[in-house]
């Protein structure tokens, strides 16, 4: 689930909570959870704005087993390691997932419609379909395939693999990923040898893990996730990991940011300030400005201040309560009631606005009510108010005369309220009106309507708490509008009375129907495809080719509301059910759910492992794992005690002096603007080496000790935020006492010296050397490459660069028409004095691109300023020039245009102009030349020439290693 900007406004209110990863500084972690749709969608389409991207699937494959590797290296479980993919989601995730994919697939539509009027030419291969990463597809059932092998690889060939229990929750098992994993860490709580010291850490790239965490109350929870950065230009994610800056998100510091945020209520409330369950509250104030299940209530923007509103409304109105809102997923309705109409002073503090720019705009063009319906609304309204007012004064005359006749009439009584008063209320009434009117299309806004939508969106809030401590509570459950009602219209609901039916998740090929759009109509069996085109369909009107998205107070296009309509389960179900039939073996399969699996490795066990692609991937001849549906505590010290480190007092100077106080100052003043951290006077500032790593040494006595590595630069720390008494503790290291325990025979060692750095070997029986303090150690030396003769002679293969002048005098033409031709050349329809519609073909060779600063390799070259061409680009523009010579005549007169047109430069009236460009960009697409990558020119390439040579050269090692062996 997401919550749009949340993780942004976290980072800036609390700029300690993010810590970027170093390898020699990453805590030890007992599971490690990855919520795996973030890694399928970066490996598969890391760049959804470039429309000339593609990519195989076995690349997409290989990208994703890397990434796993790189993130089981970097946070090495020692217990468990759990992938989760997302499997059918519960009925209410469906209603954003349907909007996120139809955008998606317009978008898509879109970015290809205006490359191709812009005069691109895209790559002949199909484009990877984003949506197609949805339960049930036959991408996702290969990938599952694929997931399997790949742990049952890396258990039987990574020693590091070995000791953990691997579980992969694939696309089978029903539940987001996110969600899935929460399942395991609630079912491994409740059981009776939990301990509850155990340390998560979880990857995933949505705000909402944040709360999902929290939601344990575990102790030791981490969040790891990928480095974003705020403001400036939108930029793309590195596609290798090796790339990527990753950040540790301790939610223990989460708390106590928490704790000190609501501090201010401690001696506030009547009852016991309860941190755990502040925390709950918080999680539940998170839900109001919307997610995945709810849109977010009127103006209620993360970006406009919607949460501190949030939290300053909670401390006044909590000592109030008697107690918290959200008890352990369960709302507290009475509770609740009362928060949300203390809060609901808002929606007239955001049309007090509004309402002083309408007097504003009324004064300017002399009309008293701006809104006509409004202006009805108030002459009622005053109507109504003067009879009653009129009846009062009757009324008290009556009174007046049975008592003395010069007893005063209180004035109080008849009295006129302020008559902006009055008009701000009935333009508020009817403000609120027209807003449910025009957004969900209802004639009359009634008690009943109004109950109703306060009824609906509590139910939501509910809904989402069980979802979050208790599981999926209903399948079947969703919010049923697209907009959710004002603060000031969720009233009288403590009374209410919220039941949620379990019922069961859709089947795959029914999630597939009803969030697929038509254009990702072939992600389907063919037997369902009708439905989602044919107009005789049962369900045609829930798959609209067109559709029109609201912003509804957001700024981005991403967080706009897609109005297409709610899919009826019923009417699905019934629909599909004459197709179900038709399915083959293979989709009955695929239709199918399945539970979670477990993977371990046994030393006893060997068999092969059959690769599900063998010519992409070898098979697994050795597998050693089993499929199925504790270490002593250690503390390390710096200074024990009372014992500190040595001092030593020296007279301070003047210039001495003014360093210490620039010193203190710029410590301040990083603290406070990157930290928020106000951190006083300082009296004391420690000077520090920090920890870079660890290294084995031998005393001796041949015994192996563990020798910190120092930093070589001191740092200065200032003595009032430095943590004391670390305990810290590393389990990998506890054992190692010998070389015997550090080396044994069996295990693989590198080289780190000379000759031979890197290559790998075993360590052998050491026993009649070890007194002496070494091993044996057997190393496999590779047979390197051969290269020193290419390097010396890579000038006879490399590509020979000449500028546009040598061309352009070879070929008989002018240097510009070189220039020209290698770029892009936009011809337009009809003639310059009459042209037919904005359509362009571009005809030039697009092997130099000026804006992107990009060149194709082997073909044309940036030198500075200066392009640079090969003689293959000769070769081409000969042919070219031989082929259409009058274009190359009218473009060298006419050198002034940007645009040239068909009609102009074939003007006869039995020339076809429109044909001579189609015949011009099918022999360019049919071409080589179309096919050729493109690279920076801030890139040193290697020419093809010299790789195949390398090539060569490494083939020779092969073939000299198989022989040696």
């Amino acid at each position: 689930m997401g919550v749009p900007k949340f993780y942004r406004w976290i980072s800036e209110r609390y700029p300690c909570l993010s810590q970027v990863l170093k390898e020699h500084q990453i805590p030890e972690f007992d599971n490690l959870y990855l919520d795996m749709n973030g890694i399928i969608h970066q490996c598969s389409h890391p760049n959804d704005d470039d429309v000339h991207f593609r990519i195989s699937e076995d690349k997409i494959f290989a990208d994703i087993f890397h990434y796993l590797e790189v993130l089981f290296r970097i946070i090495k479980p020692r217990k468990v390691f759990f992938m989760a993919v997302d499997g059918v989601a519960p009925r209410a995730k469906m209603n954003q997932q349907r909007g996120r994919r139809f955008r998606s697939a317009k978008e898509a539509e879109d970015k290809i419609k205006k490359a191709l009027e812009k005069g691109e030419t895209l790559p002949t291969e199909a484009r990877f379909d984003s949506n197609c990463i949805t339960p049930g597809t036959e991408f996702m059932a290969r990938l599952h395939e694929h997931l399997k092998y790949f742990v049952n690889m890396k258990i039987s060939t990574d020693k590091s693999w070995q000791g953990v229990t691997v579980y992969l929750s694939g696309h089978e098992t029903p539940g987001e990923g996110e969600h899935k994993i929460m399942e395991f860490i609630r079912s491994e709580k409740a059981k009776p040898h939990h301990d509850p010291n155990t340390r998560h850490c979880l990857y995933g790239l949505d705000a909402d893990l944040i709360m999902l965490g929290l939601t344990s109350h575990e102790a030791h929870f981490a969040l790891l996730r990928e480095e974003v950065r705020f403001g400036g230009k939108k930029s793309q994610r590195a596609c290798a990991p090796e790339e990527t800056t990753f950040h540790l998100l301790h939610l223990s510091l989460m708390r106590e940011y928490i704790d000190y945020e609501f501090s201010p209520v401690k001696d506030k409330i009547s009852f016991e300030y309860d941190i755990e369950r502040i925390i709950d509250d918080w999680i539940l104030m998170g839900f109001l400005v919307g997610n995945d299940f709810i849109p977010h209530l009127p103006h209620l923007h993360i970006n406009h201040d919607a949460l501190p509103l949030l939290y300053r409304t909670y401390m006044a109105i909590l000592p109030e309560l008697g107690g918290y809102i959200n008890e352990n997923g369960h709302l507290n309705l009475k509770r609740f009631e009362k928060y949300l109409t203390r809060l609901s002073d808002f929606d007239r503090e955001h049309f007090s606005e509004v309402f002083v720019d309408l007097k504003w705009f009324e004064s300017k063009v002399g009309n008293k009510y701006l809104n006509e319906a409004a202006g009805i609304a108030a002459e009622e309204a005053r109507k109504n108010k003067q009879k009653k007012q009129k009846a009062q004064e009757n009324s008290i005359c009556l009174a007046a005369l049975e008592k003395n006749e010069g007893e005063a009439t209180p004035k109080t009584v008849l009295e006129d309220e302020p008559e902006d008063d009055d008009l701000f209320e009935t333009e508020f009434r009817q403000y609120k009106r027209t807003y449910y009117m025009t957004k969900m299309g209802v004639e009359v806004v009634s008690d009943d309507f109004l109950a109703d939508q306060a009824e609906c969106y509590v139910q939501a809030i509910q809904w989402i708490l069980h979802y979050y401590y208790h599981g999926v509570q209903s399948w079947s459950w969703y919010y049923p509008y697209h907009y959710a009602p004002y603060l000031s219209d969720i009233r009288n609901i403590s009374e209410l009375k919220i039941k949620f039916e379990l019922g069961k998740p859709f089947m795959p090929f029914e999630q597939l129907l009803a969030v697929l759009p038509a254009a990702s109509k072939d992600l389907l069996p063919k037997c369902y495809q009708h439905l989602m085109i044919s107009q005789d369909s049962p369900i045609i009107e829930y798959y609209p080719l067109d559709f029109k998205t609201d912003l509804n107070g957001k700024q981005q296009e991403w967080e706009a509301v897609v109005l297409i309509p709610f899919i009826d389960e019923k009417r699905l179900l019934q629909a599909m059910e004459s197709c179900n039939k038709c399915l083959k073996e293979e989709e009955k399969r695929r239709n199918t759910h399945s539970a979670c699996l477990m993977y371990w490795y046994d030393k006893d066990a060997e068999f092969q492992y059959l690769s599900p692609w063998p010519e992409k991937f070898p098979a697994v001849e050795r597998c050693h794992t089993r499929l199925y549906l504790e270490e002593p505590h250690g503390t390390q010290k710096l200074y024990m005690g009372n014992a500190v480190p040595p001092t030593k007092v020296a007279y301070i100077g003047d210039k001495e002096q003014s360093i210490w106080l620039k010193e203190v100052q710029g410590i301040s003043e990083q603290y406070q603007r990157r930290k928020g951290i106000i951190i006083h006077e300082t009296s004391i500032v420690v000077y520090a080496q920090l920890l870079t790593g660890n290294r084995y040494q031998l005393n001796q006595n041949g015994e192996v000790y563990l020798e910190k590595q120092w930093s070589k630069q001191v740092l200065p720390f200032v003595y009032q935020t430095v943590v004391k008494d670390i305990k810290a503790f590393d389990s990998r290291f506890s054992n190692i006492k010998t070389l015997d325990d550090l080396f044994p025979p069996g295990s693989t060692a590198f080289m780190l010296g000379s000759p031979y750095y890197g290559c790998m070997g075993e360590v052998q029986d050491s026993r009649d050397v070890i007194t002496e303090g070494r091993i044996r150690v057997v190393f496999n030396i590779p047979c390197e490459p051969q290269l020193d003769p290419l390097i010396q002679n890579q000038h006879k293969y490399s590509v020979k660069y000449n500028p546009a002048y040598i061309l352009a005098s070879r070929l008989g033409v002018s240097g510009y028409l070189v220039s020209r031709f290698t770029g892009s050349i936009f011809i337009g329809r009809g003639s310059k004095k009459n042209p037919h519609g904005d359509h362009k073909a571009n005809v030039g060779l697009n092997l130099k691109f000026n804006k992107k600063n990009e060149e194709v390799p082997g073909y044309t070259k940036k030198v500075g300023n200066e392009w640079m061409y090969s003689s293959a680009v000769e070769q081409l523009l000969a042919e070219y020039l031989e082929r259409v010579p009058e274009l190359f005549n009218y473009i060298a007169k006419n050198s002034q245009e940007d645009i040239f047109y068909e009609d102009d430069i074939w003007p006869g009236e039995d020339e076809n102009g429109a044909e001579k460009v189609q015949e011009i960009v099918a022999w360019l697409k049919a071409h080589p030349v179309s096919a050729l990558s493109r690279s920076s020119c801030d890139l040193q390439i290697l020419d093809a020439a010299i790789v195949e040579k390398i090539e060569e050269e490494i083939e020779k090692c092969k073939v000299c290693s198989l022989t040696s062996l």
